[in-house]
């Protein structure tokens, strides 16, 4: 194994113990030393992955936005705004069963933990921005446009919707997730797939 997968496979083990912690009991009522506790590492270990206890939660979306990037920049060029967004979306949500626990901590505590919510929200504006960047291409104008921005807005908007449906619906798995997110781009595509 090497040196970054150890990194990423013990910097996970974190993340898992803390989601799991802060779900038991409250984000504020944790602290660092006991995520650093919690998943068996030293206090100045724990800063090497995570900068902060609210990397431990928003990491992902950092991670999952790069995924989307390189997805709507890898997809076919000739692709409507919609479909070139419901594919990239489609592939960074796809959760094997073993991550879906994981994941419904995360979207649980960015849903009801207004910090977090709060930090999740500038990360969604750079999705946002992403968005907005690849559908200005395929339209051929400015990403600041209005179209591309509203557009953008509303993809991001959508997804939030379909986090927040799958979160209320116990036992979903990750191909649910993937349904739900096909049915919000059914419906977007409806009304941004042509002029």
């Amino acid at each position: 194994m090497t040196s970054a997968t150890t990194r990423t496979v013990r910097a996970r083990r974190l993340e898992a113990a803390a989601l799991e912690l802060f779900t038991v009991r409250g984000f504020d009522a944790v602290t660092v030393d006991d995520l650093a506790a919690a998943g068996g590492v030293g206090r100045r270990t724990f800063f090497r992955y995570f900068p902060t206890k609210l990397d431990v939660v928003l990491g992902e979306l950092d991670d999952a936005l790069a995924a989307l990037v390189t997805a709507l920049r890898t997809g076919p060029s000739e692709l409507d705004p919609v479909t070139a967004a419901r594919q990239a979306f489609l592939q960074v949500n796809a959760y094997a069963d073993d991550d879906v626990p994981v994941l419904r901590r995360r979207l649980g505590l960015i849903e009801t933990v207004p910090e977090v919510a709060a930090r999740a929200a500038v990360r969604y504006a750079a999705w946002e921005q992403a968005i907005a960047v690849d559908a200005a291409s395929r339209w051929g104008c400015s990403s600041g446009e209005l179209r591309p921005q509203v557009f953008a807005r509303v993809v991001v908007a959508a997804m939030r919707g379909v986090f927040t449906t799958w979160l209320a619906m116990p036992g979903a798995d990750g191909s649910a997730l993937r349904a739900l997110a096909a049915e919000a781009f059914d419906d977007l595509g409806r009304g941004f797939a042509a002029r």
